[in-house]
């Protein structure tokens, strides 16, 4: 039997907590290669990982997270790019998807990690609903 391999993901987020938090939650389905605590270093991480995800915050204490989405997705166009935040505000989510990612998932909201994270690598774009335009809801 060969075993399986398992998607490559980084995390970036500011908070030491958080990311200590992120990778007990995926860590049966994912290989995460790199968690780090600033948008810069997210990117370096990337480029060297190539992973099939990177999974984000989006606060000022991260960095540019817009920035580095525009640039991985620039750069790596086959990694999905995934925000992670607190914030649970459309246009938040609107700013994240222009930026290339993929999801915009909210922290505290998100109760099924791994699973989310893989219907986005199968293609998915999934956006928490409180962060739908009213209109859309």
């Amino acid at each position: 039997m060969t075993p399986t391999t398992r998607p490559a993901l980084i995390i970036g987020d500011s908070s030491r907590a958080m990311l200590a938090l992120t990778e007990a939650m995926v860590d049966s389905t994912f290989d995460v290669m790199a968690s780090v605590m600033d948008s810069e270093s997210l990117v370096l991480a990337a480029q060297h990982y190539q992973p099939a995800l990177a999974l984000l915050d989006f606060t000022p204490s991260f960095g540019d997270a817009l920035a580095a989405s525009r640039q991985l997705s620039q750069e790596l166009p086959a990694t999905k790019i995934v925000f992670f935040s607190t914030h649970d505000d459309a246009a938040y989510a609107t700013a994240a998807f222009e930026a290339g990612a993929s999801g915009f998932l909210v922290k505290q909201r998100t109760s099924d990690l791994p699973n989310l994270l893989t219907r986005i690598l199968r293609g998915e774009r999934i956006q928490h609903p409180a962060t739908l335009p009213l209109s859309r809801r």
